[in-house]
């Protein structure tokens, strides 16, 4: 994979967390992620591309407006390391944290592990 295609990837994957439509949100995930994708984080753990998507819908529920944006992007064989912040609506920061993942040969994310502490 390609530094350009892979730092298109996470974008897709981290703009599916943003308040936009359920349809986009459907695009950038199914762009991003393999179907049984495994991802855990200190609140969650679930697998399954379906799963993951309520998890993200249920992430705006609780954080109406949050998004994301990526401070630094690490690849090495196969594998992701990503420095994030996480942003309220207003855009104000709300959290700086970390993601593990790993992608397949199809360039999708089959793994995503996020780490952070409140």
């Amino acid at each position: 994979m390609t530094e350009e295609n892979m730092q298109q990837l996470w974008k897709n994957y981290q703009d599916a967390w943003a308040d936009i439509s359920l349809a986009e949100r459907q695009r950038l995930i199914r762009a991003s992620v393999a179907e049984d994708v495994v991802f855990t984080n200190p609140s969650t753990k679930g697998q399954g591309l379906q799963n993951l998507l309520t998890n993200i819908g249920e992430f705006q529920t609780q954080f109406p407006g949050a998004y994301f944006r990526s401070n630094r992007l690490l690849e090495q064989h196969g594998q992701l390391l990503s420095e994030w912040t996480m942003f309220n609506k207003d855009g104000s920061e709300f959290l700086t944290a970390h993601s593990y993942a790993c992608f397949n040969d199809e360039e999708r994310l089959t793994y995503l592990g996020g780490f952070w502490k409140l």
